[in-house]
């Protein structure tokens, strides 16, 4: 499975209702995502529970769609690219026209050719002798990285509903897509051409509810993780190549309905972030165990993604007060950032997304808006953190002092950062040490001192000199 966050509810999903469909336009935008607050990535707006969903293709672009209002309560998909130094691509629509109800959230993924894929739900005029008016699951595909798509005449599963859907990948590129309700959880392998959807079958199993169902590809086997309210907790279970018994996560989930995030990690296999007790936790599915990801208590929802060499991401977002956050995983082990990184806050705040093609840099997609403004899709970036620590951090007048500075992140030392205190500097060596010796002080007093490295934030930390 691609290493991207994978937020995506499929059974308690909203869904947007409109009118009859109208000429879409395209959208133009030359931003740069910042690290300082979030970016509008497009004028249009969306529904306040819409949900960016993500992926990353092999040339290190992250590419991101989500759902938009028109004004006259048509609606459509929008497209756009993230660099991996935060430039962000041209916004283009993805329906030819639009549509007069579409899912939120949908799924993207990238073929075996490398082309595009998304996967959504809607009605494209209410008309049920229509075939794109809930006959199943359909797909729109681009093979130019998004400037164009193509909706061919099939679907990826059969339903004769709407909500939220999820989609993985085989281990020969084969696209897998389901969707959960309060009947469970079905899903199909391949495409349905429309001459064979009426008597088409999905494959289902119906003895648990799945709701906010997320599949997820690890080896040679498909996942899907779900929250359970006749099971009362977060399930995991194989569902290709065969079906196999459900795996229940510690604990029991505090946030029923709110989106799965699930990736699958290098060397450890599939990760799901989920709460308990108002914590966000990591869930390790195959030891069946549990990490906590500290300072990110009572979120309404969390997001998570992972590079190829085991780095992760974890996000946060909550209710009005509650300001995003994120912090790092080590690509080895569980070292989480001590505290998160609190990300500029808007006036509302609704569905997050994370993703990343940097283990240094991360970009975040939220639904906010400011007071008064319709909700749109907004991005901004995160970098990673250092720490900074002094021995001693404190001693006495008139004495000189030499002091040893240590810099870390989640991985260990960071070499070659730059500290500076007291009007003198520093560069850390290998194991991220470096010495400054301070002359005596005939005064007591605080000394700053400050940690640089580029595409880090810098950290800091106060020496006392005392009488």
């Amino acid at each position: 499975m691609r290493a991207r966050a994978r937020i995506l509810a499929a059974g308690l999903a909203a869904i947007v209702t409109a009118g009859l469909a109208a000429p879409p336009g395209t959208a133009k935008t030359a931003e740069r995502v910042g690290t300082r607050s979030w970016t509008a990535l497009t004028a249009s707006s969306s529904p306040n529970f819409a949900q960016a969903a993500v992926t990353r293709t092999a040339d290190g672009l992250q590419h991101v769609v989500w759902v938009v209002d028109n004004p006259d309560r048509t609606h459509n998909y929008e497209h756009t690219t993230i660099s991996r130094t935060g430039a962000q691509g041209p916004v283009t629509r993805v329906l030819t026209s639009n549509w007069a109800q579409l899912s939120t959230p949908v799924d993207l993924g990238v073929n075996a050719d490398g082309s595009l894929r998304l996967a959504f739900r809607g009605t494209i005029d209410g008309d049920t002798s229509n075939f794109f008016t809930y006959k199943g699951v359909y797909t729109a595909v681009s093979s130019d990285g998004g400037a164009s798509w193509v909706v061919p005449r099939e679907v990826l599963a059969k339903s004769i509903g709407d909500g939220g859907v999820t989609m993985a990948y085989t281990p020969d590129g084969t696209p897998i897509t389901g969707y959960g309700d309060t009947g469970g959880f079905h899903w199909n392998v391949g495409t349905v051409p429309e001459a064979a959807v009426p008597t088409a079958t999905v494959q289902e199993f119906t003895d648990h509810d799945a709701t906010a169902a997320t599949l997820v590809a690890t080896g040679a086997s498909v996942l899907v993780v779900y929250q359970s309210i006749r099971g009362g907790g977060v399930y995991a279970r194989q569902v290709w190549p065969t079906l196999g018994a459900a795996a229940r996560a510690p604990g029991d989930y505090t946030n029923p309905g709110q989106p799965m995030a699930v990736v699958n990690r290098p060397g450890v296999g599939p990760v799901a972030a989920y709460t308990i007790d108002s914590k966000v936790v990591l869930w390790d599915i195959a030891a069946n165990r549990i990490h906590l990801v500290r300072g990110m208590d009572g979120p309404n929802n969390g997001s998570l993604t992972v590079l190829p060499d085991g780095h992760m991401w974890v996000a946060a977002q909550g209710p009005i007060g509650y300001t995003p956050r994120v912090s790092r995983v080590a690509a080895r082990g569980w070292n989480i950032d001590r505290r998160p990184t609190l990300l500029d806050d808007m006036y509302s705040t609704f569905g997050l997304e994370i993703t990343s093609t940097d283990a240094l840099r991360a970009e975040l997609l939220l639904t906010a808006n400011e007071a008064g403004d319709p909700s749109r899709i907004h991005a901004m970036s995160a970098l990673a953190q250092l720490s900074l620590r002094a021995s001693p951090s404190r001693w006495r007048v008139n004495r000189a002092q030499t002091v040893v500075f240590k810099v870390t992140d989640v991985d260990g030392g960071v070499a070659r950062a730059k500290v500076r205190a007291g009007g003198q500097r520093c560069t850390t060596n290998a194991s991220g040490r470096c010495t400054i010796r301070f002359a005596p002080r005939s005064r007591p007093g605080p000394i700053n001192a400050k940690a640089t490295k580029a595409s880090y934030y810098p950290a800091r930390k106060t020496l006392r000199v005392r009488r």
